[in-house]
């Protein structure tokens, strides 16, 4: 009897939880796996999420490399799509970062180089069977979706807003935008034009927040704006990291034709390794990892499963166990505000018309949660379009 048993939350968000979990598939064969299992969703959002999470096994299968994570299974889990996952026994960068914990600079080009070749493994990836190219675009490169273990181990997470080309795809993006909007290279937001050198423009941001804990924020979105922005963060930097500024800074161009590819970035970041003294990333992590465990919160188990087991076979939950017989259909607990934002409208985003240079001012705090609205369609998504417009506008 194959069955699954899913222990503690992990995380979560708008898309579902992670579990850790056992899967056992025969007599004494059992693996520590992480799950994803689907939210209770009510509504017309039921679907996109179920298609989404489909659509992320399938791709993550046909992605193989040591820095991507890899999926083991699709399934059912209590009436749910689930997703099985290697387990990492790890912390993504965003929790090292919230425990103290900054990389240094020859360690920050270490992990820069790997997520950077992994980037590249996806952005050029073929189909297995038929050879065509997958267009793969992570979409959503932030550190909170690279995780590091205390090994010095590195996953790229969660391609669930990912685009990609495959015939077996079951959800279509068209001209939704989708990610998380402070990690959006500036091209995105204002044509909505996607294309690899926007996971380099995550990565370099991400790679900038490891170093120094402060995010980037809201990008301007005029040229002249977003430097003075950019060079007064990256003025953040301790002097120790000056080797790496030259290729952060390409990275992070404002154009998309001046940022390296993703093999080009590894060749960059490795040499930049080797050149560096310092603590490596295998040595800083074996201790950096722990630390941040040590102050990480719990998760909460928004789905209430924690503890339950399955038989897989018949989709039943085990004799004795202790959970409810069912669950509510309740909405779901708003999401993080770091979470991918769903930016679904029949039109491209408004053109920035010349403005007088405003000086800076703290965002909306309802910013993301407006742009999730704008997924509901309807009334309610051309209220929320209305806002959107109006508030790129401001902070152009």
């Amino acid at each position: 009897m194959r069955r699954l048993s899913l222990h503690e939350p992990l995380g979560g968000g708008a898309f579902g939880t992670v579990y850790a979990a056992e899967l056992h598939t025969g007599p004494g064969m059992r693996r520590k796996v992480a799950v994803k299992v689907m939210a209770r969703t009510p509504g017309a959002d039921q679907h996109e999420f179920l298609t989404r999470l489909r659509d992320e096994a399938r791709l993550l299968s046909m992605l193989q490399d040591d820095a991507i994570l890899g999926v083991l299974d699709l399934l059912e889990v209590d009436g749910r799509d689930a997703v099985v996952m290697e387990w990492v026994d790890g912390l993504d960068i965003s929790q090292l970062i919230a425990g103290g914990q900054r990389m240094p600079p020859r360690a920050l080009a270490e992990f820069g180089a790997v997520v950077s070749g992994a980037l590249h493994k996806a952005h050029t990836a073929v189909h297995p069977e038929t050879g065509q190219s997958l267009e793969v675009v992570h979409r959503d490169v932030k550190p909170a979706n690279i995780m590091l273990t205390d090994r010095g181990h590195i996953k790229l997470l969660d391609f669930g807003v990912a685009k990609a080309a495959f015939e077996a795809r079951e959800s279509r993006t068209g001209r939704m935008v989708l990610g998380t909007l402070n990690y959006m290279a500036p091209e995105y937001i204002l044509r909505g034009s996607l294309d690899a050198r926007a996971d380099i423009y995550g990565l370099g941001l991400s790679l900038v927040e490891a170093a120094i804990g402060q995010p980037f924020g809201q990008p301007k979105l005029k040229p002249e704006a977003f430097q003075r922005k950019l060079d007064a963060w990256l003025a953040g930097l301790p002097p120790e990291y000056a080797p790496l500024r030259p290729t952060l800074e390409r990275m992070l161009a404002f154009s998309p034709e001046q940022r390296p590819d993703g093999a080009t970035a590894e060749d960059w970041l490795a040499h930049l390794a080797d050149e560096l003294t310092g603590t490596g990333l295998r040595r800083w992590a074996s201790t950096a990892v722990d630390s941040a465990r040590s102050v990480k919160p719990p998760a909460s188990d928004r789905e209430n499963l924690g503890g339950l087991s399955f038989d897989l076979d018949s989709g039943a939950r085990e004799v004795g166990d202790t959970g409810p017989t069912s669950l509510p259909d309740l909405p779901p607990s708003p999401p993080p505000m770091n979470e991918p934002i769903d930016t679904t409208h029949a039109l491209p985003p408004p053109p920035v018309r010349p403005a007088p240079e405003r000086s800076a001012a703290a965002p909306p705090s309802t910013l993301t949660m407006v742009l999730k609205g704008l997924a509901v369609g309807g009334t309610m998504g051309v209220i929320a379009l209305t806002v959107l417009v109006a508030i790129l506008w401001w902070f152009r």
